[in-house]
């Protein structure tokens, strides 16, 4: 019963480390998820954003490792004039990883300058994402 009134906290936001707290990683490290997004779409990207901050307040910050790579269209809103960055900027400062996919630069013609400071380019995105998989980490794509 504890354990049930425990996760209705946590769901609702209420007690955010309580799950943490209570061992949620059962001893076998951090909870791991990469989040793919390939739409230049604000409404889209702040959903990610809004999800992966959700999950890091929820399972706590030093249980919790976050990835949202860009592939593709997705890829624009790491630009520097993208119209959420200053929400991908809130998610680096949290330490959420912000990834983009090196071989849309190369198609698109966009350099490391034209990005947000702080994204970091993978050699794939697809590649990126798969590697995360392999290693055990959950992926979510909104």
């Amino acid at each position: 019963m504890l354990a049930l009134v425990s996760s209705a906290f946590v769901a609702s936001g209420i007690a955010p480390s309580a799950h943490a707290d209570q061992g949620a990683t059962g001893g076998k490290g951090k909870y791991q998820l990469v989040i793919q997004v390939t739409e230049d779409n604000p409404k889209l990207w702040n959903l990610a954003l809004n999800n992966a901050f959700a999950f890091q307040r929820n399972i706590g910050k030093d249980n919790s490792q976050i990835e949202i790579v860009a592939i593709g269209p997705g890829l624009d809103m790491l630009k520097s004039e993208s119209k959420v960055r200053d929400r991908i900027g809130q998610a680096l400062d949290k330490s959420i990883d912000i990834v983009a996919c090196g071989e849309t630069m190369h198609a698109t013609k966009v350099t490391k300058d034209d990005l947000i400071g702080g994204v970091r380019v993978a050699p794939g995105g697809l590649i990126e994402i798969a590697d995360k998989q392999r290693a055990g980490w959950t992926y979510y794509r909104p």
